[in-house]
C-alpha cells in the first residue's frame, strides 16, 4: 500500500517597486528665507536643490523679492548644492524683471554647481556677481 503526501504551495503577495521613485516633496529639497538688512535691500537665502522640482518655489520667492520697495535685491546661492537649467531660468526672468522694475539683482555664488552654469550659459545670461554676502548687501550710497 503506497501513501500519497500532497503538498499545496501557496504564493504570498509581493510588492511591487515603481520603476521611478516618486522625488520628495520640494519643501524637502529647498530652504529660502528672505529678509531685509536695511531699508535698501533685500536678501533672498537659498539653500538645498533648484531643479525642476523645485524651481517654482524658488521663483516665487525670488520674483517676491523684486516686488518689495528695496532696490537692491540679492539672492545668496552660497549654500546650494545641486543647481540645474530650471534654476538658470528663473534668474534669468528675475534678472529681467529687475531691470523692468529699475532694482538691482545681485547674486552670490560659490558652489561649484553653480558657477559652472552661470559660466556655460555667461554668453547670454549676464549677472552681477558679488564674492560674498557682505559685498552683496552693502547699501547703495
Amino acid at each position: 500500500m503506497s501513501t500519497v503526501i500532497a503538498t499545496q504551495i501557496t504564493a504570498t503577495p509581493t510588492k511591487r517597486r515603481s520603476a521611478t521613485p516618486k522625488p520628495p516633496h520640494p519643501a524637502d529639497r529647498l530652504r529660502v528665507s528672505v529678509t531685509q538688512p536695511s531699508k535698501s535691500v533685500t536678501l533672498c537665502a537659498v539653500a538645498g536643490e533648484v531643479d525642476q522640482f523645485t524651481a517654482e518655489d524658488f521663483r516665487r520667492e525670488v520674483v517676491g523679492c523684486l516686488n518689495t520697495a528695496a532696490p537692491i535685491v540679492v539672492v545668496d546661492l552660497a549654500k546650494v548644492t545641486f543647481f540645474g537649467v530650471a534654476g538658470l531660468r528663473v534668474l534669468l526672468e528675475a534678472r529681467d524683471w529687475a531691470g523692468h522694475t529699475q532694482r538691482t539683482l545681485r547674486l552670490v555664488t560659490g558652489p561649484r554647481c553653480v558657477d559652472r552654469l552661470l559660466e556655460v550659459a555667461s554668453s547670454t545670461a549676464a549677472f552681477e556677481i558679488v564674492p560674498d554676502l557682505a559685498t552683496a548687501v552693502r547699501d547703495v550710497a
